[in-house]
C-alpha cells in the first residue's frame, strides 16, 4: 500500500471475479485500488488477507484508457477468509 496524505493507493490481485463487470478478464490481474486517506481506518485492510469488493460502475472511471478502481461510496468491502483461515478459525466456520 502507498499511503500519501492525498490517495491511498492498494494493489490488490484479482482472485476471482463472481460477477462479470464493466472490466474483461480480471481474473488473477492485479489492479490499483485507490482511496481517500479519511477511509484509510474505516476500511481496514490487512495486506495478506483477502477481500470481497462490489461496486458499482461509476467507482471505475476510465483515465487515460485504463479504468481507476475506486473504493466509493457505493463499494461493498468485506473480509473474506480463505478456505484455510475458515478451517481454522472458529468464528469463520460458525458463518
Amino acid at each position: 500500500m502507498n499511503l500519501t496524505q492525498d490517495t491511498d493507493t492498494c494493489t490488490l490481485k484479482v482472485e476471482k471475479v463472481l460477477k462479470e463487470g464493466t472490466d474483461d478478464d480480471v481474473d488473477g490481474e492485479v489492479r490499483q485500488f485507490l482511496a481517500r486517506p479519511s477511509c484509510r481506518e474505516h476500511l481496514g485492510l490487512v495486506e495478506g488477507k483477502s477481500y470481497l469488493i462490489m461496486g458499482k460502475s461509476v467507482d471505475l472511471p476510465d483515465i487515460g484508457g485504463r479504468l481507476q478502481y475506486v473504493f466509493g461510496e457505493h463499494t461493498w468491502l468485506e473480509y473474506w477468509p480463505t478456505s484455510e483461515e475458515s478451517q481454522s478459525q472458529k468464528e469463520h466456520r460458525e458463518r
